[in-house]
């Protein structure tokens, strides 16, 4: 009898030992990242309203429940200040700001996302109307100067660049 009682407390014990194990794994395990798709029209013009995208998915899922989403832009050919908007959701994990392009040029635009305890900045470059051959290389010009002086701190905001739609 004391041998089974002895059997049965360490398999006890063992069991315990193994769901505690098991618990501190799925604990430290990290959540899957939240990824950022910015949809542009291909076709963008000046002068017209234009709607701005992000579609934001976890493990391939939707996120709808950001904190916040802004978009920043900036003219690359000017190499202006940037202006910051406030996206809203749009369902399916689309979130959505129109704008209106003052004029033709190459631009930059930047997510400012906060999702699921997770901050996420990507960007990229876009061309609106009809730009020639001098203006896109002033803007990558531009776009190389302001990735400087963001390593130098004197530029927020500013992230990876996803690349480049001429």
């Amino acid at each position: 009898m004391k041998k089974w009682m002895i059997s049965l407390a360490a398999l006890m014990a063992f069991l315990l030992t193994a769901c505690n194990g098991e618990t501190e794994t799925q604990q430290t395990e990290a959540p899957a990242l939240v990824e950022a798709e910015i949809i542009i029209p291909e076709n963008a013009a000046s002068q017209e309203e234009v709607p701005l995208q992000v579609r934001l998915t976890q493990a391939g899922d939707p996120v709808d429940d950001a904190h916040e989403v802004m978009f920043e832009l900036w003219n690359d050919v000017e190499g202006s200040e940037s202006e910051r908007y406030e996206a809203e959701h749009v369902g399916d994990g689309v979130y959505e700001v129109n704008h209106t392009f003052e004029e033709d040029s190459v631009y930059t635009i930047q997510t400012h996302v906060t999702a699921r305890d997770m901050h996420i900045m990507p960007k990229k470059q876009f061309v609106v109307g009809e730009v020639t051959e001098e203006q896109i290389n002033t803007a990558e010009e531009n776009a190389g100067n302001q990735e400087s002086s963001h390593m130098d701190g004197d530029h927020e905001g500013h992230g990876e660049d996803e690349g480049h739609e001429h």
